[in-house]
């Protein structure tokens, strides 16, 4: 850089020629602060997100563990039994959900049937669609 800026005082380098080289190197040193400036801000967005995800991590874990206390039998057969349920028998039993696997539960509609004593499995449409 030296020897072009000691020949451009000489006068060997034309004056649109040293202007063309100076332009060229000055636009290479914005390239460069603009990356880093661009990298850092990329840096503070990942560290922003990855806090995000603990917090939202951990809320998981207490919303999980409120849920399942909220499901456990321990609470619920109290509850039902105080309000004069009683379990069923399979005689008594009219209604089946079937769930193969997990994916199944995101689907909008889901397989029914229809248990009647000792017969097979019938479909039967879910109550929305009555």
């Amino acid at each position: 850089m030296s020897l072009i800026i000691k020949r451009a005082l000489e006068g060997r380098i034309s004056p649109l020629s040293f202007m063309l080289i100076l332009g060229f190197f000055s636009s290479l040193v914005l390239l460069y602060i603009s990356l880093h400036v661009y990298f850092f801000s990329i840096s503070q967005d990942i560290s922003k997100d990855s806090e995000r995800l603990g917090a939202l991590m951990d809320s998981n874990v207490r919303l999980m563990a409120k849920y399942n206390e909220l499901i456990s039998a321990d609470r619920i057969i109290p509850l039902v039994e105080k309000r004069g349920f009683r379990a069923c028998t399979p005689d008594e039993m009219e209604r089946v959900a079937l769930y193969e696997d997990k994916k199944l539960k995101k689907k909008i509609y889901q397989e029914w049937a229809q248990a009647a004593g000792g017969r097979d499995y019938s479909p039967a449409t879910p109550p929305e669609g009555r």
